[in-house]
């Protein structure tokens, strides 16, 4: 028998059924095969769905036109994963989800609104050109870029509950500040996300308080990606040359904006 699906990705529970299938038919051995088309490429999906079956040494990942099954229910699930809920793939698949930063830009749309996820997009090109200028991991810049953001949709209260449960001691920061809380544990629990490289970026992003230069990466990407509307050719420049004086300029023009700000209201 041939089983086909999607598989984009392949999810735990399609695991589950394969298996589920060839036990209930009796079958030593089982086929299964990529069909349709997906986000990912074709042989990116078979490279992971052959990972995630690779413990069932009798079944088998194959290229093929036919399939006897299509497995067809599990195309909202695989939504959801693309979504940034990794959590709902094998461990094996998600540890590769985030080392080739699949997906980056569904889970952006998906979890910020429209203009929030061309912010996500401007700043992760920003972070990866200036992680080029310093010899640093590009990947990790683009995932951080994509990612600083993913709770930013969520109300205060919804914030506030979040922090009251995993780090109640910031519950009495500005609100404005909790998405860079909230999407730490958003990724640690949804996307099984636990690089401290990437992590420790996204929680100093709003106070600018990181002292790695992933830090001040994120942290003025965030600022002088080009959707604003400012001129931040000087900023690029300089932070291609000297990201401490770069992030030195940002913080001190953003307390000069925040006081003019308070000084009009």
């Amino acid at each position: 028998m041939i089983i086909g699906g999607k598989f984009d990705p392949v999810t735990s529970s399609e695991v589950k059924e394969i298996r589920k299938i060839q036990k209930e038919n009796r079958l030593r051995d089982i086929e299964v095969c990529i069909k349709g088309e997906g986000v990912l490429p074709h042989s990116e999906r078979e490279r992971l769905l052959s990972l995630a079956l690779k413990p069932y040494r009798h079944i088998h990942v194959i290229s093929s036109d036919h399939a006897d099954l299509i497995l067809s229910d599990y195309e909202k699930e695989e939504e959801k994963a693309r979504s940034g809920y990794f959590r709902l793939v094998p461990k094996s698949v998600s540890i590769e989800l985030i080392e080739e930063n699949a997906y980056l830009k569904q889970i952006a749309h998906a979890l910020c609104n429209p203009k929030r996820a061309i912010h996500s997009q401007g700043v992760a090109e920003t972070a990866v050109a200036l992680a080029h200028a310093h010899h640093l991991d590009e990947k990790k810049a683009e995932r951080m870029g994509y990612l600083h953001d993913v709770t930013k949709a969520l109300s205060d209260e919804e914030g506030r509950r979040m922090l009251e449960i995993w780090h109640p001691e910031d519950v009495s920061l500005n609100p404005k500040i909790y998405h860079s809380r909230t999407a730490v544990f958003f990724l640690k629990q949804n996307m099984g996300l636990y690089d401290s490289s990437i992590l420790n970026p996204i929680w100093h992003h709003t106070l600018g308080t990181g002292k790695s230069d992933y830090d001040r990466i994120l942290y003025i990407a965030d600022k002088i990606e080009p959707n604003r509307n400012y001129d931040t050719t000087v900023h690029m420049a300089l932070a291609r040359k000297d990201l401490k004086k770069a992030m030195a300029l940002v913080v001190r023009e953003g307390e000069q904006y925040r006081r003019k700000e308070k000084n009009n209201g």
